[in-house]
């Protein structure tokens, strides 16, 4: 069987989804795909390829739960489902997790890869052991793989794909209008989110002045009316304000050069990372803007993602 679960870009609410606005997130055409293959013998396999791993190859009996990079997600579900030792389990499988589309020469895009990777593990070991999946419980274990941090809204897309709003917990369909057209585009640096979160969580504990209340109104408004390129704007010169004064480096060099170009071509871009690095999206409802903004960006030393909305989350194949 095979189970995969796309990846993810923000929209826009990041930071403001911590505070209770909501956010929007569309699931894109990078998927993660796990494999699982039962065999009647004793023996555990662990294979992966994009995130860079070593094979690991566990046998049952008496063993404790296998550790590293390659096992990671399936030891977590496991252990949040109070299974201890591989001996617990029936048979033997062979578990290959591909997170290809993720990466490019090496390097991770920032799409999601972990809530992807962690989705479609949970579906199958879901399935592979006579229980019901659900995203509270996807989401509880990606929270604590990731020490406590996080919104969950990596998860909830990944799960329900298409557009969606995220708001304390809650997942909506958002509808997205025909007219908005857009580019992922990929900076050439990695970033880790979680060190970012926790820069912001001291900073949001002593500041007053009102620059989150102002994004997470900004984001609301977003989710709610019609989008316009002039909103757009608004939203990223509010995301700039909150950078400015928490120090969480959402627009780097590199960012900011895609920023300038896009406001020479007419449109709007801005970072869907947390910070350090990752993806930006260009935004316009004037297709041609787009175009142009293409044109410049293929002539620097940034990568064009060629992405698609993913309809669906979750899906399975035997």
């Amino acid at each position: 069987m095979i189970f995969t679960a796309p990846g993810k870009a923000v929209l826009w609410g990041e930071y403001a989804v911590l505070a209770g606005a909501p956010a929007a997130i569309m699931a894109v055409s990078a998927t993660a795909q796990v494999s699982i293959e039962t065999h009647s013998d004793h023996t555990w396999h662990f294979s992966s390829a994009g995130f860079d791993s070593p094979s690991v190859s566990v046998n049952k009996e008496g063993e404790t739960l296998p550790t590293g990079p390659t096992t990671g997600f399936t030891t977590a579900i496991l252990q949040h489902w109070g299974i201890t030792q591989l001996s617990d389990l029936c048979g033997g499988m062979h578990l290959h997790t591909d997170s290809s589309d993720f990466f490019s020469a090496g390097h991770k895009l920032g799409l999601g890869s972990s809530a992807a990777v962690c989705n479609a593990t949970y579906a199958g070991l879901c399935q592979l052991l006579g229980k019901v999946p659900s995203l509270a419980e996807a989401q509880l274990i990606h929270r604590a793989w990731q020490n406590g941090k996080g919104s969950g809204l990596d998860v909830a897309s990944s799960w329900f794909g298409g557009v969606i709003s995220y708001q304390n917990g809650v997942a909506q369909p958002l509808q997205w209008p025909e007219d908005l057209h857009w580019q992922l585009v990929w900076t050439g640096k990695s970033a880790k989110t979680a060190d970012h979160i926790t820069r912001f969580d001291t900073w949001r504990q002593t500041d007053e002045s009102g620059l989150l209340d102002d994004l997470s109104a900004l984001s609301s408004l977003l989710c709610e009316q019609p989008i316009k390129d002039e909103l757009l704007m608004h939203y990223q010169k509010a995301l700039f304000a909150l950078d400015q004064s928490a120090k969480l480096n959402i627009f780097t060099t590199e960012h900011l050069s895609l920023v300038k170009l896009a406001a020479s071509s007419g449109l709007t871009y801005k970072p869907c990372g947390a910070g350090g690095g990752d993806i930006g999206i260009a935004l316009s409802q004037d297709k041609d803007a787009l175009e142009k903004f293409r044109s410049k960006v293929s002539d620097q030393n940034f990568l064009l993602l060629d992405l698609e909305m993913a309809e669906h989350g979750i899906t399975v194949k035997d």
